[in-house]
């Protein structure tokens, strides 16, 4: 390894030491810096970053949340067994204003075009609908074509390739990534991958992107500049099997891995070589996110690290050498 395992620069037990199964940052007006905690227990616990103390809890229903998403004035949660509900924020807290009741039992979690508020929402035999933020459906992507046999979806990723030009990649149960043009809502191109892919993840300046899954082995992909077609690139084989999140960096420098086995993997983008393995849970991490501001308590851009051990663990690695 290039780099000696940083200790993170902050812990935090979550709530009963709760499980976490998703995370967002959470920057509000007036510099309020929070990340959210979607836990087993159906909650959703805001941290404050300048106490690093639960500073509101979030009752969103019993099942266990598995993704989050915070606008400015928005809450999006999504719950395991396909309740997806939009609270808006209010003076007086939270508010629920829509109910999206989708009964889809997987673990795939929704993406979102902030910017035209609109969610994709994974369901059932191959279908993603598609969500404006008041909880209109007002599309669908489901293939045209019969073979091959897709399965449920299991990750998606938005991406955009060019001024108004957005795309939509979906993981399937039966192993193949699809690249769904959401402009046409048509299929423009599949990989078949090595197996059932659990998470994915494209950065723009690579024009590449990472698929984990539940093997041992990391793919890595690309998008065709002309084409839109999607190769297979470099296999990376780590030591233990499975793998729940992948995330790259915003800097494009590094991506980070989440695995069973509870260790962080962090890689270079450069070299597509491990750099540092983070060992801190001691159980499988759920999720793991990058701030998109710098948080005042540490004059850095933090990553945060989610798992079943109910731990959350911050890090400042951008001023580790590459």
């Amino acid at each position: 390894m290039a780099l000696l395992p940083p200790d993170p620069v902050y812990t935090i037990r979550n709530v009963d030491n709760t499980p976490v199964f998703s995370l967002a940052f959470n920057f509000l007006p007036g510099g309020l810096e929070r990340l959210l905690a979607g836990s087993k227990n159906g909650y959703v616990y805001a941290y404050n970053l300048q106490t690093n103390r639960v500073q509101q809890k979030i009752k969103v229903g019993q099942a266990p949340i598995l993704h989050l998403l915070h606008t400015e004035d928005q809450l999006i949660t999504q719950e395991k067994g396909g309740n997806y509900k939009i609270f808006n924020l209010t003076n007086s807290g939270y508010q629920e204003d829509t109910l999206i009741d989708m009964d889809y039992p997987g673990f795939c979690r929704f993406e979102a075009n902030t910017k035209l508020k609109t969610l994709y929402v994974p369901d059932r035999e191959s279908q993603v609908y598609i969500y404006n933020f008041t909880g209109e459906k007002i599309g669908s992507l489901k293939p045209e074509f019969s073979e091959p046999k897709l399965g449920d979806p299991m990750c998606m990723k938005y991406i955009e390739l060019a001024p108004e030009k957005s795309y939509l990649l979906v993981g399937y149960e039966a192993g193949w990534l699809v690249l769904w043009d959401l402009n046409t809502s048509q299929a423009i191109g599949k990989l078949q991958t090595k197996e059932c892919p659990m998470s994915v993840d494209f950065c723009k300046d690579q024009q590449r992107g990472i698929i984990g899954n539940a093997s041992d082995v990391i793919q890595i992909f690309s998008i065709g500049r002309k084409d839109l077609s999607l190769v297979h690139g470099t296999d990376i084989t780590i030591k233990n099997h499975g793998i729940n999140k992948v995330q790259s960096r915003l800097d494009a420098k590094v991506f980070v891995s989440g695995g069973w086995d509870g260790h962080i993997r962090i890689f270079s983008w450069f070299s597509l070589r491990p750099l540092v393995v983070l060992t801190e849970h001691k159980r499988a991490i759920q999720d793991v996110v990058y701030s998109t501001e710098k948080v005042s308590m540490w004059n850095a851009n933090i990553m945060a690290a989610g798992g079943l051990d109910g731990v959350i663990t911050l890090w400042d690695l951008y001023n580790q050498k590459q």
